[in-house]
């Protein structure tokens, strides 16, 4: 007769195998701790990023998990794979100041993909489910290979401080209403707290706004210099631009601009109260292709025109901005 002995089971083993991977993998990039898993809360690491030896101020959660044929839990696509998380385990990431890492490991290809999987369910209602489907993309893999983490893993680090705010306001609400006197006094500390670091972050935001500005506002000037050069060589480039240079489309994609309506959309911008990020950003880059496409004209027009004649200034400019 056997002897009654504990089992191993072959979950267990997986399991296992995935967290020494991982462990080994991520102790090339950072400090990675593994945390008492007696009572399974959701995180079994926690990480900070390491760069040039030191210590950032980066840190994260890791929770793993292990697989063995990976293909069971990738989609029909081929693009990315899919995991069921509880709920109570995605509530209790929220709660958390760090960002989450979900890794999936595949023991037998010896590959680790990850994702930020609080990303799926921002503002998202889960009161009335058991479980959230989280994917994780195949690109985001790291190997025994990879000699240094994506900088899309740090942005995540980076864009889950910049949601915390939320988190705040949550806090707020349940002490908005006191009467207590000492509730009242750290109420006030607290507002203080908050005034002062609020002012920060707004400067901050005011400061990349504004060089985002100044950036289009450069592109733009550089854009018009050179519109003017062109115009002064009329003859040759009405053979292009029938309407004149000043009317003609230099930006790709569907909404083709002229430089004069991007001109009027800055100014509306700036104008504006509030203005977008996104969107002065994505002008920011049609100005920019509009600016890389005139010069590209100008250059082959001035070589068409005086086709025998040096022009180092051009071709100084090209080789700035274009690159060549």
């Amino acid at each position: 007769m056997r002897e009654k002995l504990p089992t191993f089971t072959v979950n267990q083993s997986v399991g296992n195998r995935a967290a020494s991977e991982l462990q080994t993998v991520m102790k090339k990039f950072s400090v990675f701790q593994e945390i008492d898993t007696s009572q399974d809360l959701g995180i079994d690491f926690i990480g900070t990023i390491i760069e040039n030896c030191h210590p950032t101020k980066y840190n994260f959660n890791a929770q793993c998990k292990g697989t063995d044929d990976s293909e069971v839990k990738m989609n029909a696509g081929k693009t990315e794979f899919t995991y069921s998380i509880k709920t109570q385990t995605i509530n209790y990431w929220r709660q958390k100041k760090d960002v989450t890492f979900l890794f999936l490991v595949d023991i037998k290809k010896e590959i680790i993909f990850w994702t930020a999987p609080l990303r799926e369910v921002e503002n998202r209602d889960l009161s009335k489910q058991d479980s959230v489907t989280i994917h994780i993309p195949v690109n985001n893999r790291i190997t025994s290979k990879t000699d240094c983490l994506s900088s899309n893993f740090k942005f995540e680090i980076i864009r889950y401080y910049a949601c915390f705010g939320q988190d705040i306001v949550s806090q707020l609400k349940q002490i908005q209403h006191i009467n207590d006197n000492n509730d009242i006094a750290n109420m006030l500390e607290l507002m203080g707290v908050l005034e002062k670091n609020m002012m920060l972050v707004k400067n901050k935001y005011d400061e990349i706004i504004n060089e985002l500005n100044n950036k289009i506002e450069e592109d733009l000037k550089c854009t018009i210099n050179y519109c003017v050069m062109l115009d002064q060589m009329d003859d040759v480039v009405r053979r292009y631009c029938p309407n004149g240079i000043f009317n003609a489309k230099f930006s790709g994609g569907a909404n083709k601009k002229t430089i004069e309506e991007c001109k009027i959309e800055l100014e509306k911008y700036v104008e504006s109260d509030t203005i977008s990020y996104e969107k002065l950003y994505e002008l920011s880059k049609e100005i920019y292709e509009i600016r890389r496409n005139v010069l590209a004209f100008l250059r082959e027009m001035v070589y068409e025109d005086m086709p025998f004649t040096k022009h180092p200034d051009i071709d100084e400019e090209c080789s700035r901005v274009l690159g060549y």
